[in-house]
């Protein structure tokens, strides 16, 4: 009997082993955007060893496939990933931006909300927050291609490798101008939205939507962006974003560093005021020190002059 559970063992051993192999083969293939060989790749992690976490990048991978019939297997396999999931983070992930116009996904949203309320309490104002996660997605839904070309735009020496780029872009600036004209509205019916009241991702997604828009919104809305932070009710990055970029966009120097340039295919931050002292800055509203936010965001290795 020992050794029959010492085999099992031993089999259940090599079975984690391969699907942990397979789910390493298979974010390297995501990451750069062969996305039917990363499926493959996941789906042997899932026969060896069926975890949540390896059904929900099934899902996410046959959502950025988009096709009708990949649509259905991420809905199958994301309805398994969520199963114990009482979080909202499926309802803002930018990969299934092809899944939100099916009338699957509002089933997803009232559950995740459900299972959410239950364990944290009612949201407030539970109809803007799932309007603000619907345009979170909408405005980064096609960073995944998007980001994907943008880095072979540097390796290519200034030149995009495919003209698909190009729909893609103008299908990003689409979204945000119907976020805008979404959004607008619900500012004026609901007032500025806070944590407390659509939860810290929704109310982020606000501020993300105006900050896309034009130097007029950004103008006209950030005083109340600021009320709501020096309340406690908005991410100190949003803040830190939209503030800083108001002071490029008017010839200033940028408070926080979180306005990039790209000249000659170098980036760099855009002038900071007084850089010896940004990080005091930056942890004065809760953001850590900048070198290594410019280091994992955009790969800019910055020091102090």
């Amino acid at each position: 009997m020992k050794k029959v559970i010492s085999c099992l063992l031993c089999l259940t051993a090599i079975s984690f082993v391969d699907a942990q192999s397979n789910l390493a083969s298979a974010d390297s293939l995501k990451r750069i955007g062969l996305l039917m060989p990363a499926l493959e790749k996941y789906g042997q992690a899932f026969v060896d060893n069926p975890t949540t976490a390896t059904s929900y990048q099934i899902a996410s991978t046959c959502a950025l496939l988009w096709t009708s019939q990949m649509r259905d297997t991420a809905f199958y396999f994301l309805n398994h990933s969520l199963k114990e999931d009482s979080t909202l983070k499926v309802l803002h992930d930018p990969n299934f931006l092809s899944l939100i116009e099916d009338p699957r996904w509002t089933q997803i949203e009232n559950n995740q909300v459900s299972k959410y309320t239950e364990s944290n309490g009612p949201i407030q104002n539970e109809k803007f927050a799932k309007v603000l996660f619907r345009m979170i997605i909408r405005d980064q839904g096609f960073m995944y291609a998007g980001n994907i070309e943008r880095r072979k735009y540097i390796q290519n020496g200034g030149y995009f490798s495919a003209p698909s780029i190009f729909p893609i872009l103008a299908m990003e600036e689409k979204n945000v101008v119907q976020n805008i004209e979404k959004l607008l509205p619900l500012l004026d019916q609901y007032g500025w939205p806070t944590a407390t009241q659509v939860t810290e991702i929704a109310a982020a997604g606000a501020a993300l939507i105006i900050n896309h828009a034009s130097y007029e919104l950004r103008a006209k809305y950030f005083p109340m962006l600021k009320e709501a932070f020096e309340k406690g009710e908005a991410q100190p990055l949003r803040f830190a974003k939209m503030q800083d970029r108001l002071l490029v966009e008017e010839g200033k120097e940028q408070l926080y560093g979180t306005q990039i340039k790209f000249e000659e295919l170098v980036r760099s931050p855009f002038p900071i005021k007084d850089p010896e002292n940004v990080d005091k800055r930056r942890e004065a509203i809760g953001l850590g020190p900048l070198a290594p936010y410019l280091k994992a965001r955009f790969d800019i290795d910055w020091k102090v002059k």
